[in-house]
């Protein structure tokens, strides 16, 4: 079945009201009058497919295909499947593959992005990421003179500079989420000079900012070469120091927008947390002017992203599909593993939030979105069980297969044995503890 142009079009109008701000690529009108003016273009007809498939599937949305109102049935009904069968089969029909072009690059990118939806389809989804950064590299979209060239327009250039930090911010969370190793390295950063929507591009790199911000080395140092990566505590400290000064989010960003900031933010500051204690650098109390290297650092990293999320609704979540829920199951696993590491204490009272309760507002913030990884939510409510010491928890759909104790302990200079788990769900591998050191630094994971 061909897709009608009246179809493309309702769904691009979609893509530029509602998810421009997170894919700030593409002029809907633009790619729309490029396709009226050239009607039998498949690679234009391709990516518009791809463009929707992403759309409807990160919306949850499905849309009429009326164009045939004098026909006697029902409209067709179109969802995100729909779409992207529609720009696979048209990419059949020519050699994208040896002729290289931006919309190559742009289709494999909005082809990852529908995948990464699919239950199931984690692989196919890192397929089509790699091939979008290997189409990137073969149109050399990473070395700085490229963009000079005079083979592309400005409005090109804009769109390639941008689709190359989405495509590098994209490697850099895959290579958090599945250990995938990282080949992009950053350029020169995007302008907001004539652009369309210049807010949200301003939200969009301050996005990039944040990933930019802790270095290739991090985000190395989670992969299976990560053993020949050092960050010293005072690289990590300055990192997290870095992190810890509030977003810049634009007024006119959307929750979407909003969300997506906030919440890498504090995922980020809530990963090197983690990576310090498996380097060995958290000590168990907070040392002089250096609080981001204590046990207790969890506490302002989650009340700071509690403070920043709990007043926006969740379908700005659901929106952002299962790297949304890696991000906030990170910040809320570090919390439980911080108040496990300490010495049982009261929550603060008063106007004062404490722990445990902003524990139970992030655990409520992340049970109430839809469920896209069952294996995280048992995992976290086995910890949440142990932290209150009750079931009265967010009920979980459990994994049949059994689950694997990650049980670990670490020592403290007393010989005091505090139980703590942490999820593997990082890398495959963690490193075990190791018994503290004299100046009483705990190394974990």
């Amino acid at each position: 079945m061909q897709i009608k142009l009246s179809a493309l079009t309702r769904v691009l109008r979609i893509y530029q009201d509602h998810l421009y701000g997170i894919w700030p690529l593409l002029n809907a009108e633009e790619l729309i009058a490029q396709i009226e003016r050239n009607p039998h273009n498949p690679e234009t007809h391709t990516l518009a497919a791809a463009i929707c498939g992403a759309t409807l599937s990160h919306l949850n949305q499905t849309v009429y295909d009326d164009s045939e109102r004098k026909a006697p049935t029902l409209p067709q009904i179109l969802t995100a499947d729909s779409f992207a069968q529609q720009a696979r089969r048209l990419r059949g029909t020519f050699d994208y593959m040896e002729h290289v072009t931006l919309n190559s690059v742009l289709t494999s990118y909005f082809l990852h992005i529908y995948y990464g939806r699919r239950s199931g389809r984690e692989q196919t989804a890192a397929f089509y990421i790699r091939e979008a950064i290997t189409f990137a590299n073969l149109l050399d979209m990473h070395i700085e003179t490229t963009y000079l060239q005079p083979r592309w327009t400005p409005r090109e250039q804009q769109v390639m500079r941008k689709l190359y930090f989405l495509l590098l911010m994209t490697e850099r969370f895959l290579c958090i989420r599945y250990g995938l190793p990282t080949v992009l390295e950053p350029i020169a950063l995007p302008s907001t000079d004539n652009e369309d929507y210049p807010d949200l591009v301003t939200g969009f790199l301050n996005l990039v900012t944040l990933f930019h911000t802790p270095g290739s080395d991090f985000f190395n140092k989670w992969t299976a070469q990560g053993t020949s990566v050092s960050l010293s505590s005072k690289q990590l400290l300055l990192i997290q120091r870095e992190l810890e000064l509030p977003a810049e989010i634009p007024q006119c960003a959307n929750d979407i927008q909003k969300v997506d900031i906030v919440a890498t933010q504090h995922w980020i500051r809530s990963l090197i947390w983690k990576l310090s204690i498996q380097s060995g650098y958290v000590a168990a109390q907070a040392q002089p002017g250096r609080r981001e290297m204590s046990v207790s650092y969890p506490v302002r990293i989650a009340q700071d992203a509690l403070s920043g999320l709990e007043l926006l609704p969740i379908s700005a979540f659901e929106v952002h599909g299962p790297g949304m829920e890696t991000k906030i199951y990170e910040i809320t696993d570090a919390l439980a593993d911080s108040i496990l590491c300490q010495e049982p204490f009261e929550d603060s009272s008063g106007m004062v939030v404490g722990p445990r309760e902003t524990l139970k507002g992030l655990s409520n913030l992340l049970f109430s979105t839809a469920t896209t990884n069952s294996e995280l939510r048992s995992t976290l409510t086995q910890k949440l069980d142990r932290v209150f010491e009750s079931t009265s928890i967010p009920p979980v759909v459990e994994n049949e297969a059994d689950s694997v104790d990650d049980s670990v302990i670490f020592q403290n200079e007393n010989d005091n044995c505090i139980p703590i788990e942490f999820s593997p769900i990082l890398t495959p591998d963690f490193a075990a503890l190791v018994s503290c050191s004299e100046d009483n630094i705990f190394p974990v994971e």
